[in-house]
């Protein structure tokens, strides 16, 4: 199976998609944009072609693009960590996605692509999967130039790689690395991979930012000064209150348009909103779920607005490794006890949608025979009674952050329920570090968590409950589930591989070591005079990169 792009391609392109924003004005209020909500994938290279639903956005016609200026981001979460490899959260991802790219790119209809005007283009000019899905071979572009000064080589590939696959490195992906055999730089321009053996959905693995390339060498330095290829370059951070990115003039596509991204951490949720109606921001990721309805659409309020659903899963995570969750009727217990519609009523204030599955739909991928256990009260008595544990010897603490305001509802909310069921439950509200030190550490009990990957149905699956995913910090083991997400690795058709995913997510809801709660629609807002705001949020609906990005004034 190959890509026939032309290597040279990027050379001879007359008009790309940056070109069009910015000589057509798209952006006008009302467009409908191609969403990103499902993850298919084609007969082994990940390809999706799922039908996606609207996403909308108010702004005024963006004129001509207007360069220079620095934009002022009010993130809506800290930073963990720096090292592109290393980081387990989403915050970290969402800005070093501006200094890093990945192998391959990602296009709005979340489709595996090497186009260099995809909404997310990656390294790669070519590739090529031999017939048995075993060898993968890559053509790199020639001339990109990392921020170091040196120029994009194979060698700079297979030494990211080589880095991820080093379990003593530590990195999240190194779990699905380890399935690879060998990596190759065959000469300057072409880099192979060869796995031990089958897995179906590798290719995707390469297109998420935890795979970026980062120059030879430079590994043991991503902590204190990323180094990447993307289009901004790391200048500093202050610990939990900014990090500063200049434009890389070098950078290989088009833009960046701005002189500097500022990326200021603004954790609540009504200051960061502020900052943007006062100008002291030029834009936020996330408009507080209350004012959603009151400034969407509102062009008396000054800003410009786009909103995107899903923007992420949120669930219920047990820590099955400890009593009573250790417990499956237990489990089942609490999701026969909530109601997950009033939760999204009263957490989400409507913005956003129960569900069953962390697959978003409408990939082919989902199973969507799963069916709703609560509210039941009745049921989730009856399942107290069938499990080992008597409900009234346990008072659990519910652990939430109050960085996430709708966490700490949706808790409260489930506290009432799960009383009426017989389980006493405590909220403890911890600061984002600390939550994140200790759910990843399996210092907790029960808490609620986002999950902001959901394209891809082995990354979702894999990292968050697959026996050694990534992301296992709810201590779930079973034979039966990874059984299943190993037969559909290696499945002979792509036909296979999606009914073996039906089947682990059908082993999980029976298991319940987690229960799915809600999709969360997203809002972003900035002032009037920033403009691009149609190529946010990235195609995986989460991370934002703003090339594109550009100030008019």
């Amino acid at each position: 199976m190959s890509r026939d792009n032309d290597p040279h391609e990027i050379d001879r392109r007359p008009f790309g998609r940056r070109r069009f924003i910015a000589t057509t004005g798209v952006g006008v209020a009302g467009v409908g944009l191609a969403g990103c909500t499902g993850g298919g994938g084609g007969d082994g290279d990940g390809d999706t072609t799922d039908d996606q639903p609207e996403e909308t956005y108010t702004t005024s016609d963006p004129g001509e693009v207007t360069e220079g200026g620095r934009l002022v981001w009010a993130h809506s979460e800290q930073m963990i960590d720096n090292d592109i490899h290393l980081t387990s959260g989403e915050s970290s991802y969402r800005v070093l996605s501006n200094v890093h790219e990945p192998l391959i790119g990602l296009n709005r209809d979340l489709e595996l692509t090497t186009d260099p005007d995809a909404a997310q283009a990656g390294l790669a000019s070519d590739w090529e999967a031999s017939d048995d899905l075993l060898t993968y071979t890559f053509t790199l572009r020639e001339g990109i130039m990392a921020h170091n000064g040196t120029e994009l080589t194979a060698a700079d590939v297979k030494y990211s790689f080589d880095r991820i696959r080093d379990p003593e490195n530590g990195a999240n992906n190194q779990f699905i690395f380890k399935k690879v055999a060998s990596t190759e730089a065959v000469d300057d321009y072409t880099f192979r991979f060869t796995l031990g053996e089958r897995f179906r959905r590798f290719i995707a693995y390469l297109a998420f930012y935890s795979s970026a390339i980062i120059p030879e060498g430079t590994g043991p330095d991503q902590e204190a000064n990323p180094i990447g290829y993307g289009p901004f370059q790391w200048e500093s951070r202050s610990v939990g209150e900014s990090v500063i990115m200049n434009a890389f003039d070098d950078y290989w596509n088009d833009g960046p348009y701005v002189d500097t991204l500022e990326q200021r951490t603004a954790t609540d949720p009504n200051a960061r909103l502020t900052s943007v109606q006062t100008g002291d921001a030029d834009i936020t990721n996330d408009v507080p779920l209350p004012q959603i309805s009151e400034v969407v659409g509102n062009d008396g309020d000054e800003i410009n607005t786009k909103t995107w659903n899903p923007l992420c899963v949120g669930f219920i995570l047990f820590n099955n490794a400890e009593p009573p969750f250790d417990d499956q009727n237990f489990r089942q217990a609490i999701d026969f006890a909530i109601d997950k519609q009033e939760i999204v009523d009263g957490a989400l204030y409507g913005h956003g949608v129960p569900t069953e599955s962390g697959i978003l739909p409408p990939s082919k991928f989902r199973n969507e025979d799963l069916e709703r256990r609560g509210p039941d009260v009745e049921a989730a008595q009856e399942r107290f009674e069938a499990s080992q544990y008597d409900p009234a010897e346990f008072e659990l603490d519910f652990m939430v952050s109050p960085n996430y305001p709708w966490h700490v509802d949706a808790a409260q909310i489930m506290q009432q329920m799960l009383s009426q069921a017989g389980l006493t439950v405590n909220i403890e509200q911890v600061q984002w570090n600390e939550w994140f030190n200790r759910a990843f550490g399996g210092d907790y009990t029960i808490t609620f968590v986002n999950w902001f990957e959901g394209w891809d149905p082995s990354y979702w699956l894999r990292n968050v409950m697959y026996s050694d995913g990534a992301y296992n910090m709810l201590n779930y083991a079973s034979d039966d589930f990874d059984a299943a997400l190993d037969n559909a690795a290696t499945a002979d058709t792509e036909e296979q591989a999606v009914e073996f995913y039906k089947e682990a997510q059908a082993i999980r809801h029976e298991e319940s070591p987690i229960v799915p709660v809600w999709f969360r629609e997203g809002a972003l807002a900035a002032k009037q005079n920033v403009r691009g705001l149609a190529s946010l949020p990235n195609p995986d609906n989460s991370l934002f990169r703003f090339e594109e990005v550009w100030l008019n004034d």
